[in-house]
């Protein structure tokens, strides 16, 4: 009887965690859908802009988009460029303020694929594309077995003494060396100011989740980790996160 009992309990228990995982992955869609008609929103005319396995979410991006509205940021870099660029270069246009964005791209390509879809969108005036090559990463910059990292030569000629409010980091590509995005942390902090929210794509992965760990703990700025990425910023900073579903 006790078996039967505890057997029963155990199957109940099961049950109860794969209802639960069921409701968990529906309300991730739900807010991801919720996402996707909101960014739809944002440009002007149809427009198609393809999106991959290695894009961010849409949630992610609503998110990227409300922390530039809300925190009035006006002075963006982003690595890594990709549909994130073009919406923020939409919203910047929408917003009509005097703001200044770097979207740094080490691949030539795809650099030039984003130009012509800003330039389709008549957007290409609110963004400055920054080709960058990936270089050996300097000792003062590198973190455990990363090897290699953005040409910051490069870098340091295009922004100047520029101070951001925004930092987002989907670049480099992950699988191109160990912690391929700790870099940008230790590279702009003398570019950036206590109110500099930072945001890190990937944080889903360890290696990606111990960097915004490692530069929570370099920076004391808080850190708020969601399904797939990480935002790093002050204390009082107001929570721009997206809409949760319940």
């Amino acid at each position: 009887m006790f078996k039967k009992i505890k057997r029963i309990v155990n199957e109940l228990r099961v049950n109860q965690r794969k209802t639960l995982a069921a409701q968990e992955k529906n309300r991730y869609a739900q807010e991801q859908v919720y996402a996707s008609n909101k960014l739809s929103a944002i440009l002007p005319k149809s427009h198609f802009i393809p999106e991959t396995g290695w894009s961010m979410t849409p949630k992610a991006l609503l998110h990227c988009l409300n922390i530039i509205q809300i925190q009035k940021a006006s002075t963006i870099i982003e690595f890594g460029s990709g549909a994130s660029t073009i919406y923020i270069a939409q919203i910047l246009k929408n917003q009509g303020v005097d703001a200044t964005f770097y979207s740094v791209e080490s691949d030539l390509d795809w650099k030039a694929a984003i130009e012509k879809q800003l330039e389709v969108l008549g957007l290409d005036t609110y963004v400055s594309l920054v080709h960058c090559p990936i270089v050996r990463v300097s000792k003062e910059l590198l973190y455990k077995e990363q090897q290699t990292w953005y040409d910051t030569k490069v870098l340091s000629n295009e922004i100047g003494a520029a101070i951001f409010d925004f930092v987002l980091v989907d670049g480099p590509f992950g699988g191109s060396t160990p912690y391929a995005r700790y870099s940008a942390y230790p590279f702009l902090k003398d570019h950036s100011h206590t109110d500099t929210v930072w945001f890190l794509d990937d944080t889903g992965r360890p290696m990606e989740r111990e960097i915004i760990q490692t530069w929570q703990a370099e920076s004391n700025l808080n850190v708020s980790l969601y399904k797939r990425y990480g935002v790093m910023a002050s204390a009082s900073k107001f929570d721009a996160s997206p809409y949760a579903f319940q």
